[in-house]
């Protein structure tokens, strides 16, 4: 009978596991999805009252290696006239808390952990006079491929095809594009026009967007040309359209050349073959 009682304790903890809060998120890239979960304002102080679907996009935090679990990240641009302080992102393992703090703005978020990496989450948004309370999200960890810290705040839902603002190296990538030099006129055209597409998708902008009187060129039309094996890989990964034509009808095929170009069309046929 012990024996039986035994067996049986041991199955009921391995069937209903405890998860507990990791105690450094250093080097981990947190994504809050709000697909199916509720919003609700109400005024500073008073608890939520009417709930509604939360259209948003997703709340993405990126604690760099080494942080302590704590950073700063500079969220909107600060000048002499309009200085604008940078927002403190710090994780709290004791408590499965996460703050984002100015002189203006707080955000709480909650972790809930049905796994090591993914759970539920709620966030309280305190701002000015109002708050606005978001309940049943989904969360995910993973390990970041980046060094930057990152913050994206939630926004109205977004496009389809938007990258969601997850860096996922793509900054470190932007960083490397920033400080090569190149010799030819067409290069450093190609360089130009990704260095404002690229952080436009950074901040959640559409993977396939143009730039105006660029020939309606994507990134990968322009990572083509540039023959940047890297920026094409991760653009491919990240859902670009391997099909999109410029207003002269070129197609991302039609724009790959220089040193990587054998390179560049494996990963695009590598990519065609997968759809």
């Amino acid at each position: 009978m012990k024996r039986v009682a035994l067996i049986t304790a041991l199955l009921a903890t391995f069937s209903s596991p405890v998860w507990s809060a990791p105690a450094d998120m250093s080097g981990k890239l947190l994504v809050v999805d709000f697909t199916g979960a509720q919003q609700a304002d109400a005024a500073m102080g008073e608890a939520p009252t009417k709930w509604a679907r939360c259209l948003a996009s997703p709340l993405v935090l990126q604690f760099p290696t080494g942080c302590d679990n704590s950073y700063s990240y500079q969220l909107y641009e600060s000048t002499p006239e309009s200085p604008w302080p940078p927002v403190t992102v710090t994780y709290r393992p004791e408590d499965s808390k996460i703050t984002i703090d100015d002189n203006d703005l707080s955000l709480v978020v909650t972790l809930s952990f049905t796994t090591d990496t993914e759970g539920t989450a709620t966030v309280a948004w305190h701002e000015e006079i109002i708050s606005i309370y978001m309940r049943g999200a989904s969360f995910t960890i993973s390990d970041s491929r980046s060094t930057a810290g990152l913050v994206t705040l939630p926004e109205s839902e977004e496009q389809d095809g938007a990258v969601q603002c997850v860096d996922d190296g793509l900054g470190e990538l932007v960083r490397e594009l920033e400080n090569r030099k190149y010799k030819t006129a067409v290069e450093r055209l190609y360089q130009k026009r990704l260095l404002i597409l690229l952080p436009q998708i950074m901040e959640g902008g559409h993977i396939d967007n143009t730039i105006a009187n660029a020939n309606g060129t994507t990134a990968l039309h322009n990572a083509c040309g540039l023959s940047h094996t890297e920026i094409v890989q991760w653009l491919v990964d990240h859902g670009a359209d391997l099909d999109a034509k410029t207003a002269k009808g070129a197609s991302v095929d039609d724009c790959v050349g220089g040193p990587n170009a054998k390179a560049i069309r494996a990963i695009l046929r590598k990519a065609r073959s997968n759809r």
